[in-house]
């Protein structure tokens, strides 16, 4: 019993160590990837001496070149892809920081950027917006009683009228965008004249710069100045402005008023005149001859009235030999002011070829100088009251002064226009009332 038992299993034994259909396919088609693989790896292993590029990669193999190839691919597409965010980010660079910090006119060796201008102009502009709808407003509101025959209302119309017409007639792009680069350009004057009167005069500089109350209640002021509908947020966030953008320009405005009361403070009466005559003529060449002649005439009273009453643009002096007689300091021209009032200045002494605020040239020689001689009071308040004008004309006209030609383009341009207030607003048509 036991012996076929031992033999049936010893011939499964011997079926099953024998392989199946399936595993002898496995096998072959092992063998073949295996030969296919060797082979493929002695084919990418070839030099077939063909060059990758421009006559170079003969001597590499194709898994080689292979690899090459898509590094260069790989290395391309990274380099356009650089090179399209890198002109993204250049443009956006130069839109926001290049173009914005271009310079817009240049004032005594200070360049002002057109942004500088952009964020004055802003303000520039909403102050005479604010102004002008305060002034509509208090008009509107007389009507009634203006119509109703009340002295005072009639009175207080015709002066409000009157500073509407005015600011109205100022409200117009042309005339506010040369407010705002007129107001940078004194600032750089005013500046550098607060530095020269601390350092030879031994002013402080506290005289010519406001205090943080001064700032502080200017700005509070021009929050509240905002006409019903309007806020001061929406004005910084439509002009992308800050705080310290209209701080700055509202520091701007009081060190204007501070430096007027300082010059303001210096016209006095009694105070040193110098009495000088001059010949006025339209350009240099024919003022740089008249003073030649002036010379070689040896400056006599003579050689003076012949040539002042042949030459002088000026017809009240040219008669006369050209004697202005004694000029008050700031009521005269400027340009003979900043010569004739330069210290060290002596009776007899004559001026080089001088250019004047009317735009003329002036040969001066001074005749007289009296320390101490009264002012009318007429001319003594008009001199204090344009007192600032005055000197800041006179800057502009020294010797030294350089300022540019403001960049008409960029004066003009969309993007430094404010957003609001419109400077193309209609104001409404003013028309005298009744009562009037």
């Amino acid at each position: 019993m036991s012996t076929p038992t031992r033999q049936r299993s010893g011939k499964q034994h011997t079926r099953s160590a024998q392989p199946t259909k399936s595993a002898k396919t496995s096998r072959v088609n092992a063998t073949a990837s295996k030969t296919r693989a060797k082979q493929t790896a002695r084919i990418e292993g070839l030099r077939d001496g063909k060059p990758l590029i421009f006559g170079w990669g003969g001597h590499l193999t194709r898994a080689q070149k292979t690899r090459y190839q898509h590094l260069a691919t790989w290395s391309f597409i990274g380099v356009i892809v650089l090179a399209v965010l890198g002109t993204l980010g250049f443009g956006i660079f130069n839109e926001n920081v290049l173009v914005p910090a271009k310079t817009i006119v240049t004032a005594n060796g200070v360049n002002i950027s057109q942004d500088t201008y952009r964020k004055e102009l802003a303000y520039q502009a909403q102050v005479l917006w604010n102004r002008l709808q305060s002034e509509i407003s208090q008009r509107n509101d007389l009507q009634a009683k203006v119509a109703a025959g009340d002295a005072t209302a009639v009175v207080q119309n015709s002066i409000v009228t009157t500073h509407l017409q005015t600011d109205e007639a100022s409200y117009a792009q042309a005339q506010i965008t040369q407010a705002a680069i007129t107001a940078l350009e004194n600032n750089v004057l005013m500046t550098q004249g607060a530095q020269k009167f601390e350092r030879d005069n031994h002013v402080s500089a506290a005289t010519f710069e406001p205090s943080q109350k001064d700032i502080n209640t200017a700005l509070a002021a021009f929050k509240k100045a905002f006409p019903k509908g309007d806020t001061y947020a929406h004005f910084l966030s439509a002009n992308n402005l800050s705080d310290a953008d209209v701080i700055n320009s509202i520091t701007m405005d009081l060190r204007q008023t501070k430096m007027q009361t300082y010059l303001a403070s210096l016209i006095t009466s009694p105070s040193r005149q110098v009495r000088v005559r001059r010949v006025e003529v339209d350009t240099a060449a024919n003022a740089a001859k008249i003073r030649k002649e002036l010379l070689a005439g040896k400056l006599t009273d003579a050689i003076w009235l012949t040539l002042a009453k042949q030459n002088s643009l000026d017809t009240n002096t040219k008669d006369t030999g050209g004697d202005l007689g004694y000029v008050p300091y700031g009521s005269g021209d400027g340009g003979i002011e900043l010569w004739a009032y330069a210290p060290g200045r002596k009776v007899g002494d004559l001026s080089p070829v001088i250019f004047d605020a009317s735009g003329t040239y002036d040969v001066v020689q001074i005749l007289g100088i009296d320390p101490s001689r009264p002012v009318d009071a007429a001319t003594l308040k008009a001199s204090q009251d344009n007192a600032l004008s005055h000197w800041l004309g006179a800057q502009r006209i020294a010797p030294n002064a350089k300022i540019t030609t403001a960049d008409s383009t960029m004066l003009t341009a969309t993007r430094n226009m404010p957003v609001t207030p419109n400077l193309n607003a209609a104001l409404p048509a003013i028309t005298p009332t009744v009562g009037q």
